[in-house]
């Protein structure tokens, strides 16, 4: 529930390294939820990038303390990041958040751990994942499709958002989605990636790219 935690974990993740590590440079970092091209989508709207010291300076800036009342960053904490097992994408991301979040402060200890499918949809379903790693194919293609499972949907609804939060995406959804113009729907959801972005909601990753080969 700590805005400063979620930023510092948005900020302890290398899209760099994932791309070229994970996905052999085919992908690009996402920017917000939706895809190009949809109400919404903005090639230059704001993304977090890896950066340590913003990271130490937003746990720092948490109001998270210990029972006797030191920050988390003087008493660290040790949590346990899951995927499903055989992902093996997944678990480079998970093993990329652990190395950096690690190497800005010995105390964070991020524990990698393979679950077999049906165990971890079950713990992220009942909302016991800390951190789960999960992706999305769209239902129709339309950008309510995606603002709503990572808000208020599928994803968001295991996260334990607190209840003003979700309030204020749904309201944002509502108004979005009944709305029939391009224009009109982009003006509402630009507001809506900026709530995101500043809450730190999640970290969305990448959109894969691919290549084909045909004959000329």
């Amino acid at each position: 529930s700590d805005v400063h935690i979620r930023k510092a974990f948005n900020y302890c993740f290398d899209w760099d390294v994932f791309i070229q590590d994970a996905l052999v440079g085919e992908g690009i970092q996402s920017i917000g939820i939706p895809l190009p091209g949809m109400p919404g989508y903005d090639a230059e709207g704001p993304v977090y990038s890896y950066d340590a010291a913003k990271c130490e300076e937003e746990f720092k800036a948490a109001e998270l303390k210990s029972e006797d009342g030191k920050s988390v960053w003087d008493v660290g904490f040790r949590m346990q990041v899951a995927y499903n097992t055989g992902n093996t994408t997944r678990q480079t991301v998970a093993e990329i958040m652990a190395s950096n979040l690690s190497s800005v402060n010995e105390l964070f200890q991020i524990e990698v751990i393979g679950l077999p499918w049906p165990t971890f949809l079950r713990n992220q379903r009942a909302e016991t994942l800390p951190v789960f790693i999960s992706g999305w194919h769209e239902d129709i293609h339309d950008p309510h499709n995606w603002y709503q499972p990572y808000t208020t949907g599928t994803y968001g609804g295991r996260q334990n958002l607190p209840e003003d939060l979700r309030n204020q995406f749904k309201a944002l959804l509502d108004k979005g989605v009944g709305l029939v113009k391009f224009e009109d729907r982009a003006e509402v959801y630009k507001e809506f990636n900026k709530l995101y972005y500043d809450q730190a909601v999640g970290i969305p990753l990448v959109l894969s790219t691919s290549h084909a080969f045909e004959q000329k």
